[in-house]
């Protein structure tokens, strides 16, 4: 009896550990923004590319992106689970892939994390613990191409302004996007 007790309350001690830090990103309110989301549409599969608005380096480890419905009844969760640098005044994407198993313009695979089906309407916001980096909210993918943001500069406040958007039909993941037509 007593050794089946020491066993149980080793098993309950290790199961009272203080819960590990988050990682937190060096990246205050605008310092990542969206710049192009491409939806389902064949092989070249969906994803989300990210800008760096600030004058240094930053490693996403930790950044949490939430994509939800615009009434906000549905959320999924991505957690950037590994180191990814991205460059002042550079760009990263992130796409529906798993992630040792992406193609070449990916730069991160979030598959384990999103569960569901890609949404063509959707509010996607970027997270760095407690701060809020940028929110995109997208009333409608393209059927063809990319909804990209085709104004510069890319900034939080470009982002924000739908007219500052429109269909890039092949798409520029990890470059800067063409200007949309005026």
């Amino acid at each position: 009896m007593l050794a089946r007790g020491l066993v149980t309350c080793a098993l309950l001690a290790g199961c009272t550990r203080e819960p590990a830090e988050a990682i937190c990103p060096e990246a205050g309110t605008g310092a990542i923004v969206v710049t192009e989301v491409r939806g389902d549409q064949d092989a070249t599969g969906p994803w989300v590319e990210l800008y760096n608005t600030s004058n240094q380096t930053l490693d996403l480890e930790g950044t949490r992106v939430r994509f939800r419905r615009r009434d906000g009844t549905s959320e999924v969760k991505v957690l950037i689970r590994r180191n990814l640098d991205i460059a002042a005044g550079g760009f990263a994407v992130l796409g529906l892939f798993p992630d040792d198993d992406r193609p070449a313009y990916v730069d991160y695979g979030f598959a384990g994390d999103y569960q569901e089906t890609w949404r063509s309407s959707t509010v996607i916001d970027l997270e760095a613990c407690e701060t809020s980096l940028d929110r995109l909210i997208i009333d409608s993918l393209p059927d063809d191409g990319t909804y990209s943001l085709g104004v510069r500069p890319e900034n939080a406040e470009t982002n924000d302004l739908p007219e500052n958007w429109c269909t890039d039909l092949d798409g520029t993941p990890g470059s800067p996007n063409f200007r949309c037509p005026e």
